[in-house]
């Protein structure tokens, strides 16, 4: 499969986009035009290593290496965590990873130009120019994954924070004595929405539905009307509405853009998610807001970070 998307070069380069996951790595050839070339996905192990997690990017480049014969200009890569200098640091749900030099380390492996950025910033740029940011100057872009990533765009830029880290949408309590989750701040949006801590939070009404349970499963249950799926997807997009009446309420913005894993099941939260917003958001916002799916779905990321090969 190709995607089709617009940019002004004129010549043709080409670049490995990887998108750093929690749970899987997405990787795939890109070329300066926007077509996607060779998608290929591996698991990360999080969980594991460091060690681990370099390793099987390693993997994937090899991969796409070994398919796509032509010239590569070089390598672009998403990752979770605050991203400086070529540095990730402190990526929520990755174990023992505290600051890494994957940059560098990549570059070494391969001797190629490495680009790095946080991951949801990658997908939130792809966003900007090839989906709803052509219509919509003022939006945040969120990552519904294993984390809750985003980007922050003022007057069509990125606002990148004082040090590369604005956007952790995931991190924001919306219950000062909730949950605790290992990436820390009690509470926190993450750990209501974030893959892992939501079926593990709501594992007493899944296990009614199964053994093996993520939110494919949930979305095909919820088309055939079964009504423990539809509560469970009532109860995302419940917290959801919370999480974003905060950041509408904020940052004064009217548009949100959902990408992520999870957004696929948009259909089936975003009623839940709207309502929510209406009942809980400023006078000055409630009839005005926007929750919209991205339009890239789920290639956002690989796209985003190999679009950093490429330039402005």
């Amino acid at each position: 499969m190709t995607i089709e998307l617009e940019t002004s070069d004129t010549s043709v380069r080409y670049a490995i986009g990887i998108d750093l996951g929690g749970t899987f790595i997405k990787a795939g050839v890109v070329d300066s035009k926007g077509k996607l070339y060779n998608q290929f996905e591996i698991e990360s192990y999080s969980e594991v290593s460091p060690q681990k997690v370099m390793s099987q990017i390693v993997v994937a480049i090899k991969e796409l290496q070994n398919k796509f014969k032509r010239e590569i200009s070089g390598i672009g890569i998403g990752s979770p965590g605050i991203v400086t200098n070529g540095v990730v640091k402190y990526p929520p749900n990755f174990r023992n990873w505290k600051e890494v030099k994957l940059g560098h380390e990549i570059e070494k492996k391969f001797a190629t130009r490495v680009f790095l950025n946080n991951d949801a910033k990658c997908a939130g740029l792809a966003e900007l120019k090839f989906g709803h940011g052509k219509k919509y100057n003022d939006f945040i872009f969120l990552t519904l994954g294993t984390g809750i990533g985003g980007a922050i765009f003022i007057d069509g830029k990125l606002y990148p924070g004082e040090q590369n880290g604005a956007g952790e949408f995931g991190m924001t309590s919306i219950n000062f004595n909730g949950p605790d989750f290992k990436a820390g701040n009690k509470g926190a949006i993450e750990a209501y929405v974030g893959r892992r801590n939501f079926l593990k939070t709501e594992k007493k009404l899944i296990t009614k539905l199964g053994k093996y349970i993520d939110f494919k499963e949930l979305a095909d249950l919820a088309s055939k009307n079964n009504k423990t799926a539809k509560e469970l997807f009532k109860k995302y997009g419940f917290y959801l509405g919370v999480a974003l009446t905060n950041y509408f309420n904020l940052m004064d913005v009217r548009t949100a853009v959902l990408g992520g894993g999870i957004s696929n099941c948009y259909k089936y939260f975003i009623s839940k998610c709207n309502k929510t917003i209406k009942e809980r958001s400023l006078k000055t916002i409630r009839n005005e807001f926007r929750v919209l799916r991205s339009e890239l779905s789920n290639n956002a990321g690989v796209l985003g970070a190999a679009a950093q090969v490429f330039g402005p």
